[in-house]
């Protein structure tokens, strides 16, 4: 979302849609009761999981999402990572067990812009709320005060990369699944009534397939995503599949393989 003012009060006419994540309903219900007294603020759902937020922005615009990471599920981490890449015109602000370093760190980790401790007074979390929403960076401004945290982060970003050097997949489940579409010939219309979402939805996916792809349309991106062992078309050796002693195709022979599987009709 483009930045607005910096202003933490609200404009007139403005209002900010918010989806709640909370596993825990006492606390779910409490927040947006908060929320909802707020004449500027929308709660347009109150889910448990990361994938249930995830068919609500599928079918409506989010300006925040407000997401308490430290759910059950072991995988809570990266499902809130994904539910983040699936949105990236919405703000993520993390709602943590504490106030403490480890709790910065994990909103960091899953790309908030922001953290409140779910001891917050409420008046600080609506304040964070509309900073996020104003296109703030509230915990930058935090890691810039502590460089001792921030040194922390590097150190963890730098240990991971060495420890898997390989080429990693920026590409979302769900974009994959509009990718693997595309790559059988199937137009927006029709991927979205396979997958339940609207043509928007699938417009918006494909363009962030191909900005982070660095691609120019469907056929290039099916091509690369391929090409790198991400997309599995039948038939189409990958990195995973391909015999060992056989040579990846070159980006001819993958571009012939792809227009066999069915180029990509107008819509």
């Amino acid at each position: 979302m483009a930045p607005r003012s910096r202003a933490t009060t609200p404009s007139p006419g403005v209002h900010i849609r918010v989806v709640i994540v909370e596993p825990r309903e006492i606390l779910g219900i409490g927040v947006r009761e908060i929320l909802d007294r707020e004449t500027d603020i929308d709660v347009l759902a109150y889910v448990t999981t990361p994938a249930e937020a995830m068919s609500v922005v599928d079918r409506e615009t989010t300006d925040v999402m407000l997401v308490d990471v430290a759910l059950p599920e072991p995988e809570a981490a990266e499902a809130t990572r994904q539910l983040r890449r699936e949105t990236p015109g919405s703000a993520l602000v993390v709602m943590g067990r504490d106030d403490d370093d480890a709790s910065i760190v994990g909103a960091v980790e899953v790309g908030a812009v922001a953290h409140v401790a779910e001891m917050a007074a409420p008046a600080e979390l609506v304040a964070t709320i509309r900073r996020a929403a104003d296109g703030e960076d509230p915990l930058k401004d935090e890691l810039i005060s502590r460089p001792d945290l921030l040194e922390r982060i590097v150190e963890g970003m730098r240990d991971s990369i060495l420890a898997d050097p390989r080429s990693t997949n920026p590409l979302t489940p769900r974009e994959l699944e509009v990718l693997g579409q595309v790559a059988i010939g199937s137009r927006n219309r029709e991927i979205a009534d396979k997958l339940g979402v609207s043509d928007q939805t699938v417009k918006n996916h494909l363009s962030s397939i191909y900005h982070k792809l660095g691609v120019p349309n469907r056929t290039h991106a099916v091509t690369y995503a391929t090409r790198q062992g991400w997309l599995a078309l039948e038939g189409v050796p990958t990195r995973e599949t391909a015999p060992a002693d056989r040579p990846e195709p070159s980006d001819l022979e993958q571009m012939r393989l792809v227009d066999a599987y069915g180029r990509s009709r107008p819509n």
